[in-house]
């Protein structure tokens, strides 16, 4: 051995390190990445080493947290589009950057917590919160050695970026050239059947079984407040995104002001019910993912974009039905839908969009700040579905065919609140989630994440993968992580992008 490594191994066998060495029942000493390991310190070199073991316990047992992206080189932080898009852009001794380097810790320490939760408990024998602060001890010192030398930030903004969730060499393999045209043609039939849909009036929509309203619970129970307590105005939606942002210009409201803020514009999910397969439930662990209809839930979470040199804030409202049901290649356990409103500067809605949990069929709704971009590419690029205008005031009405759980409709009705006339033959209330409490579900031998390898939903594939993977999208039709989710089969498009209005749309004149 090395006197390097012999410095590794003598750092590793203090008291703290050999106590969680055993605990994780790991063996060896590691090479550290010689860029790491200058200056030479003892603890900082213990850290490193604390840190990789924990890296090869999580990847051993497979349970590797998809939420955010590991940035190679530096265990320590973690990142998404979003910050991974600043990458270039910010000076080293500004607020800007102290404020990136901030949210890419926070979002490892996450990522950490989780993923020691969800180790068996055998593994870790009761110490996840020492290990949990011996970690957030090592990141805070290892920020410090590391980014002090120029030559690191700079290493740090060419390794910050996410991975593209296409597989490229199966387009490669798949004839991806000759291949695309005929799916796009299968594309442009279903945009157009969703056109028709969309030209039907309300009243016209065929119902199959009983259509049946979803309200989330806060809403219900603002029914009966004044109308100053009841909602917020664009004004003071406005202030709030104004005065929550940070450094970088993120809005980051308080929890409280994003109460208020899911609670305004939260949408009535209004469904034809024919099985319990078109019920929203919660999900849950029971030796595979299970959605319990007993206990309706809407699951929320925040994203951000950037659109015209500023960030805006993304509310994202998530349901879950227990199966897409029937014999076609689309059908499989569990579906979704990820409902999700941006809020421009002044508190009003700009854009409208929603995808199904798989990253499939998304739809734009556009308001009237935003039109089209006139220069899109119309070689091997999917052209993004506008199928209504987004209304103009709230709540809105999602309608939501049966078994393919699309959306047919999306409108205003004054009187949501209280019982609509049209076609109301019951309403359920839902509880609010956290998304990100999927990261980390109990079941009986502790906790474990819903979302498996590449952040799939294990048993959820659809046969479609078969016929559609030469465009390089993973198990095409299988739910997925936040995050992890391509929208496009032609081209290539997230729907977690930092720059995905930028590209597609443009501020109306």
């Amino acid at each position: 051995m090395n006197n390097s490594n012999s410095l590794v191994c003598i750092a590793v066998t203090s008291t703290k390190i050999t106590l969680i060495s055993g605990m994780l029942l790991l063996t060896g000493c590691i090479a550290l990445e010689p860029r790491l390991s200058a200056p030479i310190d003892p603890m900082a070199m213990s850290c490193r080493a604390l840190y990789q073991e924990i890296d090869a316990a999580v990847d051993n047992i497979g349970i590797r947290d998809l939420g955010s992206s590991r940035i190679q080189e530096f265990p320590y932080l973690r990142t998404t589009r979003l910050l991974a898009s600043f990458s270039h852009e910010l000076n080293d001794e500004s607020p800007q950057w102290s404020a990136w380097i901030g949210h890419m810790a926070d979002l490892d320490a996450q990522a950490r917590a989780i993923e020691l939760r969800n180790l068996p408990s055998s593994t870790i024998e009761g110490r996840k919160e020492a290990l949990l602060d011996e970690l957030n001890t090592c990141r805070d010192r290892l920020i410090k050695i590391d980014l002090a030398k120029p030559e690191q930030r700079a290493r740090l903004r060419d390794m910050a970026y996410v991975p593209d969730d296409y597989v490229t060499w199966w387009r490669v393999v798949g004839l991806y050239p000759l291949t695309a045209p005929f799916i796009a043609v299968g594309i442009s039939a279903w945009h157009k059947r969703t056109h028709d849909v969309f030209a039907t009036p309300l009243a016209s929509l065929p119902v199959t079984g009983k259509v049946v309203r979803w309200h989330p619970e806060s809403t219900i129970s603002a029914t009966n407040a004044s109308l100053s307590d009841k909602s917020l105005d664009a004004r003071q939606i406005g202030e709030i995104l104004h005065h929550s942002r940070d450094p970088l210009g993120i809005p980051l409201p308080t929890a409280a002001e994003l109460n208020q803020l899911f609670n305004k514009f939260a949408p009535i999910w209004e469904i034809d019910v024919v099985d319990e397969n078109d019920r929203i439930g919660r999900i849950r662990w029971e030796n595979g993912p299970v959605v319990d209809i007993a206990r309706p839930t809407l699951y929320r979470k925040i994203s951000h974009t950037r659109f015209a040199n500023q960030v805006l804030l993304q509310l994202n409202y998530i349901v879950w039905f227990p199966a897409r049901p029937g014999r076609d290649i689309f059908a499989g356990k569990l579906d979704g839908i990820n409902w999700r409103v941006t809020l421009g500067p002044d508190g009003e809605p700009w854009l409208y969009d929603t995808i199904h949990n798989c990253g499939c069929y998304h739809k734009f709704f556009l308001s009237h700040r935003l039109r089209l971009r006139k220069d899109l590419p119309s070689f091997y690029f999917e052209s993004p579905l506008l199928p209504q205008a987004a209304p103009d005031q709230q709540p809105l009405v999602l309608r939501i065919a049966h078994r393919t759980h699309f959306i047919q409709r999306i409108y205003y009705d004054s009187s949501a609140l209280n019982g609509s006339p049209y076609a109301m033959q019951a309403s359920q209330p839902m509880i609010w989630e956290d998304y990100d409490a999927l990261r980390s579900l109990p079941y009986s031998g502790g906790y474990r994440s819903l979302f498996g390898t590449y952040g799939l939903i294990p048993g959820t594939e659809r046969a479609e993968r078969f016929l559609l993977w030469p465009m390089g999208v993973r198990s095409p039709g299988a739910m997925r992580q936040w995050g992890r989710h391509p929208t496009a089969f032609i081209g290539r498009r997230h729907f977690d992008d930092a720059f995905l209005i930028d590209t597609l749309f443009e501020r109306a004149q």
